[in-house]
This record gives C-alpha cells, structure tokens and sequence, in this order.
C-alpha cells in the first residue's frame, strides 16, 4: 500500500511540473540600445507569449535570467548590475518581473593608443583618435571600442596602408574599481604609394587616359583616387564599364601598379524626343552623339529640333583639354528659325571656345560671327557681328535634381567692334544669381535674379538674338514668352538695352517626391534703366521625377488686371 502511495505522490509531481502555461516577461530600470540588447539575449523573454510552455521550462529560464541581463549590459560598461527577479503565477500563466539596478558604470581611467609607422604623422588618422568617443573618464561601451578598431583597419586600407595591423589590442576590466583600462598598439606599416596605371583598351591613345589620372606616380595611396578615376571615365561616355584594381602582389618597393579594365560604349548615340513647354509649344528633337571620332577622344554631337517658336540645327565638334573630364574646346555650328509674335529671324552662327573648370568654377572663353536676318515689329534688317566673348560660373549644390541647399552664379562679358566684321560697337554684361534654402526639413526657399545691360549707339543695329527679353517659364511668370518689354507702334515687344528680373517662391513637402508653391516674379525689359518693372504672383504643384523636377504653374500678371492667369509648364533642375 506504500509503495502504491509513493507512486501516486511522484506522478502528481511530475504531473504539476508538466503544467504548461504561457509567459509575461517585465524589465524595468533599463531603457533604449541597452534594453534592446537584454531582450535580445534575455532567453526567457524569446519565449511566444501566445504559447504555453512547461513549469519547469519557465522556472529554468527564470533562474538564468540575472545573469542573461547581466551579461546584456556589459557591453555597455555595466558591471555592478543588480536584478530584482520575481516570478508571479496568475490565471493566464506566469508573470516574470526583473527590476534592473545598473549602478554605476565603467569608467575609462587608461586610454592609450599608439600608432607606428607612416601613420603615426597622417592627419587623417590623427583626426580619427581626436574625434573618438572614446575619452578618460567617461563611461566604457565595447561597441564604441570595436568601432573604433574597425575605423582603423578600414582607414587603413583605403590610405595604402595594405600592411597595417594590431600589435596590441587590450581592454583590461576592473569590476571591483569599475574601471576599464584600454591599450591598444597599432603598426601601420609604411604606406603604399600609387605605381604606374595601365589601360586595357583598344580605341584612345594612352596620352589621352593618362590625363584622366587624378593621382600622380609616388602620390600616397587612397581608394577614393581610384574611385574618382572611375567615374571619370564612365563620365566621358567612351567606356561602358570601367573596372580599376590595384595590384597589390605585384607592388616593389612600396609602389603598386594600378589595372584599369575598361569596356568600349556603343560608337554611336542616337535620341529622339517629343515633348511640350509654354516657351517652345510642341517639340519635336533628335540628335546624334559620336562618342569618339578619333582615338585622340576627339566627339561630334550633332542636334535638330523643331518647335511651333523656334527650330534648329546644330553641330558642335569636342576636343578635350589637358584635363579632359572638366576641360575642352569646342567649334560649333547653327542655323536657327524663330517666329514668335511679329518677331522674325534667321540666325548663322559659327564658334570656337575653351571651357576650363577649377574646383566649383566654370570659366569659358571664345569667339563667334554671327549673322542675323531679321523682321522684328516696323523694322526689317540683317547684321553681322564677330564677338569675342568669356563667362564665368559658379554652382554648389547638395545634389543635381533634388537640391535642398544650393547656389549660382553666372556672368557673361560680350563685346564687338564696328573695324572688325561688326556692323556697329557693342559691349553687353549678363549676371545671374540662383539660390535655394532650407527653412525646414519641408519648407525651402528658392530665389533668382538676372540683371542685363548692352551699350550699342544704333538700338535698331541690334538685332533680335543680342537684345534682351522679359516674360515666359523662366522670367517673369504670368506673361508669355518674350512678350514683356519696349513696343513699336504695331504693338510689338521689340527688346531692350537693360533687363532686370527677380524671383521669391516658397515651396512645401507634402509627400514623398511631391511639392506645392507660392511664388511671386518682377522685372521688365527695357530701353532706359529706369522704367517700371512689371509683378505677377502665382502658385503651382512640383513633381521630383528621375529626370528633374516637373513644374505646374498658374500666374496673374498684378499690373495688368486683364490679363487671364497664363498656365506654365517646365521641366529641369532647380539651380
């Protein structure tokens, strides 16, 4: 009989520890990266509180928790963590309770780091122990440490140091002190500097991709160089793929050879469009790029469009420069037809000019003859003049379509003189100005100026291409293209002398890629500098495509009452 008895009492244990229920896990005192990393690892709380699990499974569990949380938190620079445990049963299953206590934590009493070899004088690395979150007296976190160990071998790598390594890397943790003790000794080596480049290509001479180069020989080494070396050649439109690899096992005295691979384009560019402006009307375009007529990199891009305003034709013949992703001559060629409200013209013009880039500058320099046959208003003529001609710009941008933050300025100098192939003296100066600014993460304001000033005796000797206009897409909104200045006695806007437009707008994020605008535009085209600017304010939608931003705008020209709001429709950058 007591021996059944036995038996019934140990299988009612076993049976109660075989009750299955489920579990709430709480954790309290803790908070933010370091609470996540003790639900991580906190074994208990990656029980599914939707399931039921054993007695004995969750007291288990209960019973490593302290130290689950405790080894959570070193990492964090907690090493005296004290944990409140409590485990609750209540009619859903089991409640687990942990009250953290974190103490004080580990503070950085030794920080030393030693650089050996080249490094040890590089500025770079230098900037990176100076900026360290790691400093004396502050609170020890490992992943701040590994971090930092990382930078330096990743740095390492990209600056040529292809040597470098850790002789040393120590963290010595006191738990009683509640002090860590770091010592780390890095031997970078000596640093690697670029050898020669080799192209592997069949269609430019070598002279050419030499001068794509932004490195020296014996420059010291960085990936960044080998990067924009890259591009530089994807940029030119002569390589489809371009792949640059350092030769490493093949380096002699500290010097490595650089491999650049590099896969023809097509010869030959061809593109059709059709599209739609309130300048221009419908439009029709083609045109031909020849990537590389020679294999000095020599390129002929030849375009034709045709328009309901104005159509032309067009070559331009490319050379480039000493620095030839940047810098280049041109010699090009045009015929443009152009009839917009009783103004009449054909335009031939022929051109050379030299276009050099220093850092954020654009500096172009040249000469062009030009020949207008024109009927503008009451006046039929035809002039020819030889310009020589140099314009400056200048752009900074935090991108080139969606630009939060950015600034333009261009100026252009002409000039023509009646002893040489001119029908008259001329000098004419074009300023222009753009900006955009943040006034919140959803908020920007974008303004333009442009100013324009010609001195020539005869106003009639001008003609129609070398005066200046008001109104349209990008004037002053709310007045048609070139249909804001001085008018004859037909009613003809026939130009001016002086020209002065400015723009504010204010535009709104209101969803991803989608953008709404106020805007108000003044300025006027004129014969003497002192006449009225006329104002036109308006609003519009925006559409951030792959392409540039797309632009909607209704505007009422304010001085002119009568005026219906005139529709306006643009596509292009911001700057």
């Amino acid at each position: 009989m007591l021996y059944i008895r036995c038996i019934l009492i140990a299988c009612s244990l076993f049976v109660s520890c075989l009750t299955f229920a489920s579990v709430e896990v709480r954790v309290s005192g803790v908070d933010g990266k370091a609470y996540d990393n003790v639900m991580t690892l906190l074994q208990i709380a990656r029980l599914n509180d939707s399931e039921s699990y054993a007695d004995y499974r969750v007291r288990y569990l209960h019973r490593q928790a302290p130290d689950d949380i405790q080894k959570a938190l070193r990492p964090y620079g907690y090493y005296q963590v004290e944990v409140n445990a409590q485990l609750e049963s209540v009619e859903s299953g089991w409640v687990a309770s942990y009250e953290v206590v974190l103490n004080e934590p580990a503070r950085i009493t030794k920080n030393s780091w030693i650089i050996n070899g080249d490094a040890s004088d590089d500025d770079v690395f230098l900037a990176l122990l100076k900026n360290s979150d790691l400093k004396e007296n502050q609170r020890f976190i490992h992943s701040q440490y590994e971090a930092l160990k990382s930078r330096f071998l990743s740095l390492a790598s990209r600056r040529g140091y292809h040597d470098a390594h850790f002789n040393k890397h120590d963290v010595e943790i006191d738990v009683d002190k509640n002090t860590a003790n770091i010592d780390v000794i890095f031997e970078s080596g000596q640093r690697y500097r670029f050898g020669s480049v080799t192209f592997e290509q069949d269609i430019l001479n070598d002279d050419l991709l030499q001068r794509f180069v932004p490195f020296e020989q014996s420059d010291g080494y960085t990936s960044q160089e080998l990067s924009n070396l890259q591009v530089a050649l994807l940029d030119s439109g002569y390589f489809s793929q371009v792949q640059v690899t350092p030769r490493w096992n093949d380096s002699k005295k500290h010097h490595v050879p650089i491999d650049v691979k590099s896969t023809a384009n097509y010869r030959n560019q061809y593109q059709y469009g059709i599209g739609y402006g309130t300048d221009t009307g419908a439009r029709v375009s083609a045109s031909l790029n020849r990537r590389w007529v020679n294999s000095e990199g020599h390129q002929l891009r030849g375009m034709t469009q045709v328009s309901q305003i104005e159509s032309r034709i067009g070559a331009n013949y490319i050379i480039p420069g000493q620095n030839p992703q940047s810098d280049y001559y041109r010699f090009n060629a045009e015929v443009s037809d152009k009839d917009n409200e009783g103004q009449e013209s054909r335009l031939y013009r022929l051109g050379a000019s030299s276009v050099v880039t220093m850092s954020k500058w654009r500096h172009e320099f040249g000469l062009s003859w030009q020949r207008d046959d024109f009927e503008i208003g009451e006046t039929i003529g035809t002039s020819q003049f030889l310009i020589p001609h140099s314009s400056w710009n200048y752009m900074s941008a935090d991108g080139r379509l969606n630009i939060d933050k950015g600034f333009r300025f261009d100026a252009t100098l002409k000039a023509a003189n009646d002893a040489v192939l001119s029908d008259a003296n001329m000098a004419s100066l074009e300023l222009g100005f753009k900006a955009v600014l943040p006034l919140t993460e959803r908020f920007r304001v974008l303004t333009r100026a442009n100013l324009g000033a010609t001195y020539i005796e005869d106003f009639n000797a001008l003609p129609p291409s070398l005066r200046f206009f008001a109104g349209g897409d990008h004037s002053v909104r709310g007045y048609a293209y070139e249909q804001l200045g001085p008018e004859d006695d037909t009613g003809t806007v026939i130009g001016g002398r002086y020209l002065a437009t400015a723009s504010a707008e204010v535009d709104y994020r209101f969803k991803e890629n989608w953008r709404i605008a106020l805007f108000t535009d003044i300025g006027n085209a004129m014969i003497e500098p002192n006449e009225k600017l006329k104002q036109s304010v308006g609003f519009g939608i925006r559409w951030i495509s792959p392409i540039g931003s797309i632009r909607l705008d209704l505007a009422q020209a304010i001085d002119e009452p009568d005026k219906p709001w005139r529709l306006h429709l643009t596509l292009g950058p911001d700057l």
